[in-house]
């Protein structure tokens, strides 16, 4: 049996590992519009590991069920060609690292990011200053994927486990 330091260390070092490979995702799904698979696996690993730590079996059949109904949905509209496969993939390998306690704040989280996204993108393609000769002939895709892994981020970071560090990203550092 592992000491509470020694499994509250190894969710921290999950916690930090997984916000390092959704931000390489974020910026490999700017760059590319696609996100590899083998991130998608990695940040997906490291939630079953979390989710084993906790060791409580409720959290474990929660974060099943989420995911499974979060993937059929998202296959749903990735069969209509609403979002991108990358990004169902993402999305379910992130829910994995989130506590069922906050899938509620994630989705917003989620939501927030994916509008802003939106709306820059229309900025880009629309507007004519940004646009560039070619105007509206720009594709107005998302990178949706940016914004799960901006929520995703969030909101480890603002788990009981990670809040301290979140904490120190606050309104000190202005001062």
């Amino acid at each position: 049996m592992l000491s509470l330091d020694t499994l509250v260390t190894w969710q921290e070092a999950i916690a930090f590992a997984a916000m390092a490979l959704l931000v390489i995702a974020a910026y490999s799904d700017i760059r590319t519009f696609r996100i590899p698979n083998v991130l998608v696996l990695a940040i997906g690993a490291l939630g079953v590991n979390r989710l084993v730590l906790l060791g409580d079996p409720i959290s474990v059949i929660y974060a099943v069920i989420a995911v499974a109904l979060v993937f059929l949905v998202g296959l749903l509209l990735f069969s209509r060609g609403i979002v991108g496969g990358g990004d169902v993939k993402l999305l379910a390998a992130t829910i994995l690292l989130i506590r069922y306690r906050d899938f509620y704040e994630f989705f917003v989280f989620m939501s927030v990011f994916g509008a802003l996204l939106s709306l820059a993108a229309i900025i880009r393609t629309y507007v004519p200053i940004f646009a560039g000769s070619r105007g509206a002939a720009r594709s107005a895709a998302v990178p949706y994927g940016v914004a799960i892994a901006a929520a995703g981020i969030l909101t480890l970071l603002l788990q009981p486990l990670l809040y301290r560090y979140a904490i120190s990203f606050g309104p000190s550092l202005l001062w």
